[in-house]
């Protein structure tokens, strides 16, 4: 792949919790350690008509305290790789975007000839916020309190936010853990433009998909696997905070690759990240990935084999009582989900592997992978996505004859391919050998994905049947639909099949 140099971006490096509306002013005194300013914030973000800044990730803002106007743009990502966003601040004239303020930002470029801005939702709060001195760091503390609107719809807005004005980022990520850990705070990925745009797209509690982050050739094999893994984490989070205000199939599915997605990047990059954490983080996520499988699995199996049993309206009296013990399995699978993303033992996880992405061990100077997280992104990616792809070509044999359980792992190995794919595509100026090779590898995927469904459903209607509580109509409408979709299982193997000479002859992107 081609190697470039990232460039350095003005950037904020912020923290943020949600906090109990009973007890925010009682922890913001607490953490402050005094009462703090008050100020009355009003800002207006902006966008151009088809949303141009938002689709590269910007946010344009301007905003003012009664006193004077502040145009801000901020991007999703700090360049480089480096912990934060990137920040390009000036002050302003009146309430409408200077576009002469964003020459050299980021989104000149995106914008291009798209010079026309309109108003898109305004944010107001009141912000309490005092600064603390910890181990030589500057940290701004502030308490927002307050509402986001667009048009008529609005959603209330109350978050303790951590910025650091001078010092590390290991000096705030060590405070913030303090703090986090004697409120039982829960940390938050959503920005107040990221709530501002679901709420003017009427998205509210939709499920967040992962965002590739600005990765490039110029990074070391280390800085681009912080940016990934923090790219994974910030999705599992936003899904978790979701599952609280709306669950739903696509909020736990979401969640759930996430943490898959971290998981995996953690795997890909072995060799970087081998540090005395590794393993209790990693099973930590393999407990979190359990708590969510059960929803999942149950969203599944009422989705897929469960309709298409109901569509053959063979056996209705069974299927509508396996229906409601499956749904009730699933309500029960849902508070289960629900319990482990508020639980202390989740926030405690996050707070944990943020801090380890950042200032692990695996970063220090003499560690112990040191020469692979020092050495070039570009170079590491290579090796890592040839050597994931050829464990899934290794593992391509006769899809015919291999057991459910040979097939199962092939999935695990195409999903681990196609998240690494995912995340590191960035790298090649070849795009349209990346679609290409990414598509072909999603089919194959999916192919693999139907079919451990049938031995999931399977399993699940199997041990529906195996409960004492099961009537003996449910257990025959169970035995229906294991038998449905048993009779679609050669022509899902054929396609597979097809789907797997197909990956064989899209050409890697990285060569």
């Amino acid at each position: 792949m081609p190697s470039q140099s990232p460039a350095a971006d003005p950037h904020e490096i912020e923290l943020k919790f949600r906090v109990d509306p009973a007890r925010a002013e009682a922890v913001f005194a607490a953490v402050a350690g005094e009462d703090g300013r008050v100020r009355s914030l009003s800002a207006t973000y902006f966008d151009t008509p088809t949303g141009v800044l938002a689709k590269a990730g910007m946010a344009l803002r301007v905003r003012t305290d009664g006193k004077a106007w502040v145009q801000t743009l901020k991007t999703a990502q700090a360049n480089g790789g480096g912990m934060g966003r990137g920040e390009w601040e000036a002050s302003t004239s009146g309430p409408k975007p200077d576009i002469g303020l964003l020459k050299g930002t980021p989104a000149q470029k995106a914008l291009g000839r798209s010079r026309k801005l309109q108003p898109l939702f305004t944010v107001e709060v009141e912000r309490r916020q005092a600064v603390r001195l910890v181990e030589g760091a500057s940290i701004e503390v502030a308490l927002d309190r307050g509402r986001v609107v667009a048009g008529e719809r609005s959603e209330p807005i109350l978050e303790l936010e951590l910025e650091l004005k001078s010092g590390k980022a290991a000096d705030l990520l060590a405070f913030a853990a303090d703090v986090r850990r004697a409120h039982g705070l829960a940390l938050s990925f959503t920005t107040k433009a990221g709530r501002g745009m679901a709420l003017k797209a009427k998205a509210g509690a939709r499920a967040v998909k992962f965002r590739a982050p600005r990765i490039s050739a110029g990074m070391t094999a280390g800085e681009g696997f912080k940016a990934v893994a923090r790219a994974a984490l910030e999705q599992a989070v936003s899904n978790a905070e979701r599952l609280a205000q709306a669950p739903g199939p696509e909020v736990i599915h979401q969640m759930r690759v996430g943490v898959r997605r971290l998981r995996s990047a953690i795997s890909s990059f072995r060799p970087v990240v081998a540090d005395r954490r590794v393993a209790a983080l990693k099973a930590e996520l393999k407990w979190l990935t359990g708590e969510l499988d059960q929803a999942r699995n149950l969203d599944v199996l009422l989705a897929g084999a469960y309709r298409r049993a109901t569509r053959r309206k063979a056996d209705p009296t069974g299927l509508a009582d396996l229906g409601r013990q499956l749904r009730l399995n699933r309500t029960a699978a849902y508070a289960r989900a629900h319990a482990a993303a508020e639980s202390e033992r989740f926030r405690a996880l996050v707070m944990d592997i943020l801090v380890w992405i950042e200032v692990g061990p695996w970063t220090r100077r003499k560690a112990e992978g040191a020469a692979a997280r020092d050495r070039s992104l570009a170079d590491f990616a290579d090796k890592a996505l040839g050597r994931r792809r050829r464990k899934v070509l290794k593992r391509c044999g006769d899809l015919a004859g291999m057991s459910r359980e040979a097939r199962h792992h092939l999935r695990i190995d195409c999903k681990k391919l196609r998240y690494a794919a995912d995340a590191l595509s960035a790298l090649s100026d070849k795009p349209r050998r990346v679609d290409a090779f990414i598509n072909a590898l999603k089919a194959l995927q999916d192919r693999l994905g139907e079919l451990n469904d049938i031995a999931t459903g399977e399993t699940l209607a199997r041990g529906l049947t195996a409960s004492a509580d099961i009537a003996g109509t449910t257990d025959w409408a169970a035995g229906r639909l294991i038998g449905g979709e048993t009779a679609r299982e050669a022509a899902l193997i054929q396609a597979a099949a097809e789907a797997a000479k197909a990956f064989k002859a899209a050409k890697p992107f990285w060569d």
